[in-house]
């Protein structure tokens, strides 16, 4: 009974672990997609650096299809936590900043709850595919998508202050988005995280006080296999910026192939399989009144079929 008033007063109930695989959350991801939302459009095709041919050289030897959502999973965001994260942390008619867009999901979702986005984007492929699909779903107010380089931001047409950040940062050197030489995932780690925490200070600055920011990220390994500790280093790049950590939250992702993988990983290495993403709540100011400023949770009233 608690929890189902928890559903009703909150769409989900706000506990700090997200369950991603339960059937109440895939049911509603696909009302989502159902809209017709496809982020994975524009993305490269081997994200993960080679990733997906091997999954698919592994599949091959064992009389299997790879499945491309399998692989593309760490890639697509998921619009169930994107209409969580607006709903909670953002306040209807607000403006909402995304210095990390990729793909088309964050600004979809943005104009359907009646959101202002702003996206940049490095990709004009990228860019060019969401334009496309927000048009031909008719989402009103259209989101914005820009090309820019999110260490730039001030050179790339942002103006005015903004009443959310909702971001997924790149992991690092983990996908490569483009080719782009100036694509912070083609930068070693230790350039990837200078300029990194530089498109945060920029972010931050053009953030309203009393507001909240969430960056969805999660920790991701070196070559030697070593974790790089991103979510760490996520938070104290947000420290910098003035921003209060407020909220850790746990995305439990759908687990796909891992469970064939993971014998050989962790016999080999003792690397546990990961399946969980990190949701990192921030707030500019003061919290209460970033609440006020939000009002109340209103979900997203799917149209009648």
């Amino acid at each position: 009974m608690a929890s189902g008033a928890l559903y009703d007063s909150f769409i989900y109930p706000p506990f700090s672990v997200l369950d991603a695989r339960a059937k109440w959350w895939q049911d509603r991801k696909k009302k989502w997609l159902a809209l017709g939302i496809n982020s994975g459009k524009g993305r490269k095709h081997d994200l993960l650096n080679g990733y997906a041919d091997a999954m698919a050289r592994w599949s091959s030897s064992q009389g299997k299809q790879a499945e491309p959502a399998d692989w593309m999973a760490k890639s697509v965001f998921d619009p169930v936590l994107t209409e969580l994260c607006y709903a909670w942390f953002s306040p209807v008619g607000g403006r909402v900043l995304d210095p990390f867009a990729g793909g088309s999901v964050r600004g979809v979702v943005a104009g359907l709850m009646g959101r202002n986005y702003l996206g940049f984007d490095i990709s004009q492929e990228q860019i060019e595919e969401n334009r496309k699909q927000a048009k031909a779903l008719a989402v009103t107010p259209q989101p914005i998508w820009k090309k820019g380089d999110a260490v730039r931001l001030y050179k790339s047409g942002l103006r005015g202050k903004f009443d959310m950040i909702l971001t997924c940062p790149p992991y690092g050197d983990l996908e490569r988005y483009s080719d782009d030489p100036n694509d912070l995932s083609n930068m070693p780690y230790d350039l990837f995280l200078g300029g990194f925490r530089q498109s945060i200070k920029d972010a931050v600055a053009r953030l309203e006080d009393d507001r909240f920011a969430v960056f969805v990220v999660g920790d991701f390994r070196d070559k030697k296999g070593h974790t790089r500790g991103f979510v760490a280093d996520t938070i104290a790049a947000c420290k910098d910026a003035e921003l209060h950590f407020y909220n850790d939250g746990v995305l439990l992702t759908a687990i796909g192939s891992l469970p064939m993988r993971v014998r050989g990983m962790f016999e080999g290495s003792r690397k546990l399989g990961k399946t969980h993403q990190n949701v990192l709540v921030f707030v500019k100011g003061d919290p209460k009144r970033a609440t006020e400023a939000v009002g109340h949770v209103e979900p997203y009233h799917f149209p009648d079929n």
